[in-house]
Parts: structure tokens; sequence; C-alpha cells
């Protein structure tokens, strides 16, 4: 097992390209392994800088969190809190 280095050959392949059109790289240029082995698409990856990237609104999202950041860990990858249903009213009613 090794950690996870973002597969910073296609970062770079990507990045090596974009510098030769003189432009930034594109939001959804970059696939991850894990992103493309995904079948639900649950993994995202890109440029948080960039305000209109999908990976940047979802870490603005108010169900985005990080593990430890109450300790200003910063760590680089984040997670979307699982969508629950508080209200028994609108349980589903086929039970």
């Amino acid at each position: 097992m090794e950690k996870c280095t973002y597969c910073i050959q296609r970062i770079e392949t990507a990045h090596i390209e974009a510098d030769k059109a003189n432009r930034r790289i594109r939001d959804g240029e970059v696939l991850t392994a894990c992103q493309a082995a995904c079948p639900t698409q649950a993994i995202r990856f890109g440029d948080i800088a960039d305000v209109h990237s999908s990976v940047a609104q979802a870490k603005s999202s108010p169900r985005a969190y990080v593990m430890l950041g109450e300790l200003n860990t910063r760590p680089r990858t984040s997670y979307l809190a699982r969508l629950r249903n508080p209200n028994p009213a609108l349980a589903d009613e086929s039970t």
C-alpha cells in the first residue's frame, strides 16, 4: 500500500499541455485513476482556487468537511456529509 499521490503523473501531463497552449488547466481535464474507476462519480478532483470549478463549488457546500479540520491540519482531501431526512413526517411511505 502506498500513500495517494493524486496521480501526479496525470497532473503533470495536463500541466505540460496547458503550458504549451499558454492557458490554465481546465476543470475536468485531469482524471485521476480512482476517479476514473469510481462508477458513481463520487470522487472529484480539481483546482479549488478556481471558484467556478466543480470541486471548489462542492468544497464550499455546507455539507463539506475535512478530517481534523478543527486542528488546522489543512488536509488536501475533503468530504461531503451524507444527506439524511430528519423529518419523520416525510419518511418513505413504502414501509
